[in-house]
Parts: structure tokens; sequence; C-alpha cells
């Protein structure tokens, strides 16, 4: 199969000198000029709504605003939950000729970033290079834009994909989300805001991709950490309990038990045998 050739290849991108972290004051608003360069717009946290291009969007953490040069972008935040944003102007040249690229080649004004973990963590680190100077920082600002933009386009595309595939994208969000710490005890509720659902559809959704509840699927989550601390480390059976949120001990046994067929004792220093996983 023959890869696709991403987009931006052939493209530099040119650090401006507005770029930053800021907490919008009370009474902000933002009516600039016609911009002179891109700006790459994004709200850390809070609420309120952008206007960019004749279309309206509501602004909400991990809203991404890719605004083009001769934009002119209307935004207001709620006052009673203000923003927080990372903003980078910068020009995109061709790498030979550095004449401008086409602005349509870029992704699209408007991105809603679902993995917010990943997106900050490279916004930020053009932070740290913008206001540090470090060697080869223009290269390296370059490269984290170049990164940007890519998970922009796939963020992009994913959000045109057919229902189903959306669907199972959250589904796999949540499932993350549980296994990364199994220790600490996760509400439905809170798994649903973490991928924009009502508790109700996303335990319907969970059931139809998993075959399991999300009740269920936690709770394996959490035995299968416990043969791992209990064959691997010296961690006793009450230590192993307390570790992974259980304040039964009894309750733990009897989980263990019923999904290993036997009591957690019997596998201190050794493997279970291995059982399919639902979902």
């Amino acid at each position: 199969m023959q890869l696709e050739l991403f987009p931006l290849g052939d493209v530099r991108f040119i650090r401006k000198r507005n770029t930053g972290k800021a907490r919008c004051e009370p009474g902000w608003n933002w009516y600039p000029k016609p911009l002179p360069d891109y700006d790459l717009w994004y709200a850390v946290s809070g609420k309120g709504r952008m206007i960019v291009a004749g279309q309206t969007y509501p602004i909400r953490k991990g809203s991404c605003f890719l605004v083009r040069p001769g934009d002119r972008p209307e935004a207001e935040q709620d006052p009673d939950d203000r923003l927080t944003v990372i903003f980078a102007h910068f020009d995109a040249v061709d790498r030979k000729t550095g004449e401008p690229i086409d602005p349509q080649r870029m992704p699209g004004r408007f991105t809603q970033v679902e993995d917010t973990f990943l997106f900050e963590m490279l916004l930020n680190r053009m932070l740290q290079i913008v206001h540090t100077g470090d060697a080869w920082h223009g290269e390296e600002y370059d490269l984290i834009l170049k990164q940007a933009m890519l998970h922009l386009f796939r963020f992009q595309h994913e959000s045109q994909a057919a229902p189903a595939g959306k669907h199972k994208l959250l589904i796999d969000r949540a499932i993350g989300k549980i296994r990364e710490n199994p220790g600490r005890r996760i509400s439905h509720r809170e798994l649903a805001d973490e991928v924009q659902l009502s508790p109700e559809y996303l335990s319907l959704l969970f059931k139809k991709y998993t075959g399991t509840s999300i009740k269920e699927y936690i709770t394996d989550v959490r035995l299968e950490r416990a043969v791992t601390l209990l064959s691997e480390t010296t961690m006793n059976v009450s230590q192993v309990a307390e570790a992974l949120g259980y304040g039964n001990i009894y309750l733990f046994s009897k989980q263990f038990k019923g999904r290993y067929g036997a009591p957690p004792s019997a596998y201190k220093g050794n493997v279970p045998p291995s059982l399919p996983h639902k979902g």
C-alpha cells in the first residue's frame, strides 16, 4: 500500500514574536485587525465562543483554532469560566523558495482536540523553546509545529469518520482511562465526562463494543493488576487489595477467586493460568 505524503513535509514554520500562554482577564474579548500571519490558538481551560470566517464555534478545553492571514476573528469568554489559552503566531513558507504557501494546504480553521494530554505537551514544549532559546530552537519549533499540524489533520479526519468509528475511538479512550490507574476508583460520570458522552450512553456503547459492563471491566482490570503485583512484587494480599482500592479484603478475595478459581494467596509468587479478557 502506498502511503500518502504528509501535506506539509516541504513547509517550514517560522516563529513570530507573539507567542505565549495566558489566563484571560475579566472582561477580556478579542477583536483584532485582520491578521498578518497564522495564529494557532488553543483553549487549555474555560469556555467561550469564537467567530472566524463567518462561522461561530463554541470554545471549551481542547478547542483549537488555526487562524489564517487575513482572518479577523472575534472571541468572547464566559465570565464565570474564564479562558486559559496558548497562542502562537507563525509564518508558513516553502522550504526551498521561502515563498508563503497556499493556506488551503493547512488543516481547517477549527479542531476539537480529544487527546488533549499529548497536544498540550507539544504546545508546552513549544513555549519552552520559545522562551529559553536553546540550541537549534528554530529547527525544533518547526518540527513541533509540524507534529501539531499532523495531529490536527488526524483529529479532523477522525471527526469526519463514520459514527461507528468515532464511537470505537471514544470507547478506546475510556478503556485507556480505566487501565492507566487500576487502583483509583473512577466513576461512570468521570469516564463520561472524559469522552463527552452521557453516563447512560457511554454504558450502552461500552457494552456494545466490549461485551461487558463498565463495572465488570473495571473489576477485571483491577484483578489483572493484582496478578502482576502478587506474582512480581513482595506485596502481600492485604497490601495489594489496599493498593487497588479495595476497602474490604474479603471482597477482593471473593472477586479474585471468582475470576481465577483460587484465592489470591495461592498465587503469591506464582502466575495463574491465562484467561481470555472480555473486550
